[in-house]
């Protein structure tokens, strides 16, 4: 069996999911889009960088970006056309820190920077508080739910009240 290659990854996504609009995430298939697959596209695609050296950016061969180019590109493009959330996670890779990831303390709004291969700080250096977030939509899915929203799927299978809809 061979050994998977880690992929060097530059830049985390902002937001880790996206989905059709008006419709809840729990009433969605969800194709699963790896670290490694978001990066391809974002050289490729949105860098418009050869693949010879977007291969050599992510250290691996140009057959093996190829592949994994094709497998994401694949996967956006089943979720676009059929109605499908994406959520960008896992995979195996390694950070090179080249990006910055801004942060915004939801107490104090003090907003401060760190490198991408830093993890994510616990509070907020000026205030102390552990209110804080990503900008742009944290990546460990953490955000302010407000009017305390459920999925009404789960609100209509959790009554059980006889009724029949008209």
């Amino acid at each position: 069996m061979v050994n998977r290659v880690k992929r060097r990854i530059s830049c985390f996504p902002k937001a880790t999911y996206y989905k059709p609009r008006e419709i809840p995430l729990c009433c969605l298939e969800i194709t699963n889009l790896s670290i490694e697959e978001i990066e391809a596209i974002r050289l490729c695609d949105l860098l418009k960088i050869e693949q010879n050296e977007a291969a050599d950016r992510m250290g691996v061969s140009r057959k093996t970006f190829w592949s994994d180019l094709q497998k994401a590109r694949q996967k956006v493009a089943d979720a676009l056309v059929n109605g499908k959330a994406i959520e960008i996670s896992g995979g195996e890779y390694v950070s090179t820190g080249e990006c910055k990831v801004d942060y915004i303390c939801k107490e104090c709004d003090h907003i401060w920077e760190l490198e991408g291969k830093q993890y994510r700080p616990t509070s907020c250096p000026n205030c102390g508080s552990n209110l804080i977030f990503r900008l742009g939509g944290d990546g460990r899915g953490m955000r302010f739910i407000e009017n305390n929203y459920c999925c009404p799927k789960k609100k209509e299978s959790s009554r059980d009240t006889g009724e029949v809809s008209k």
